[in-house]
């Protein structure tokens, strides 16, 4: 036998050996380290739960704070808001004002100058005059008086106070106008207070 093959078997002899030792090797030290491995996985996996849940809070802080800044935006557009109707509120009364100041001063001259005259023509014609200006006022402002004598009763314009039973005119015909109704822009502003013929039955006039 050659001395390299007697190495070769040597080496072979120790080989075995450590193979043998390690067979031998006892359970329990088999069963520590597999539960020092699991401990270590788990301790892996807690560590990502852990910096998850840190993350997710971080998220949620974040999601708290646009919320309450979305929150105090909108808080603070519905004051503007409300600032700027009051505000165009005020203008508008004010112009009205400022419009119904010189119908006023009319109506004192016109009253005026009767008294000093004492004419009760003047005072017919500086009413009239007055009322006329009163009149253009409200229908530059959108304002219309209801057609109301000699036309249809209309529930959604006139308001039916009393009715009269005969046979001159057709049922539903409006008689009389105790108090003129206006439309603004379309829409009612009061409607007109009237009389309305209905047929005869046992009155000439009944309230309703």
């Amino acid at each position: 036998m050659t001395a390299k093959n007697r190495d070769n078997e040597k080496e072979n002899h120790r080989n075995m050996q450590v193979e043998n030792e390690n067979n031998d090797e006892q359970p329990e030290t088999r069963e520590a380290e597999e539960e020092e491995m699991a401990v270590e996985r788990l301790g892996s996996e807690i560590e990502a739960m852990q910096n998850e849940l840190e993350q997710l809070r971080k998220d949620a802080e974040e999601s708290r704070d646009h919320y309450l800044r979305v929150l105090a935006d909108f808080d603070n557009f519905r004051k503007r808001q409300r600032e700027e109707v009051a505000r165009r509120i005020c203008i508008a009364r004010e112009e009205i004002l400022l419009k119904l100041l010189p119908i006023i001063e009319n109506f004192q001259r016109a009253l005026e100058s009767a008294e000093a005259q004492h004419s009760y023509e003047s005072l017919v014609e500086g009413v009239s005059l007055t009322l006329r200006q009163m009149l253009d006022l409200l229908e530059k402002e959108g304002v219309q008086p209801i057609e109301a004598v000699g036309q249809q009763f209309n529930p959604e314009l006139h308001e039916a106070v009393t009715r009269t039973e005969t046979d001159e005119y057709p049922e539903g015909t409006i008689l009389e106008e105790y108090e003129r109704g206006y439309i603004i822009d379309g829409k009612v502003l009061r409607p007109s207070r009237v009389r309305v013929a209905v047929r005869p039955e046992t009155g000439d006039q009944q309230q309703i």
